[in-house]
């Protein structure tokens, strides 16, 4: 028999295609590729997401993220200070 519920990875699939119209409408390179950065970290814990089974998509969705992101920020060199 079939599955009644879809795997993690397809609903997150469903859901960052459903994203696809806020893609769109970001007109500056810069931007976009943020938001790719965004889609990526969405989909890097992929497994860890499955594996908690949150029946909250978004929440899953929001720590793979986030975590993503605050691992990309502590792998980059701090700024220079600013003018004082």
């Amino acid at each position: 028999m079939g599955r009644t519920a879809p795997t993690y990875r397809q609903a997150l699939e469903e859901r960052l295609k459903r994203w696809d119209a806020f893609a769109r409408l970001l007109t500056d390179p810069e931007e976009r590729a943020a938001f790719e950065l965004v889609r990526t970290g969405a989909r890097r814990f992929v497994a860890q997401a499955t594996y908690v089974g949150s029946p909250d998509l978004l929440e899953a969705i929001l720590l793979s993220v986030l975590t993503d992101l605050a691992g990309r920020l502590r792998a980059e060199p701090p700024a220079p200070p600013g003018p004082p």
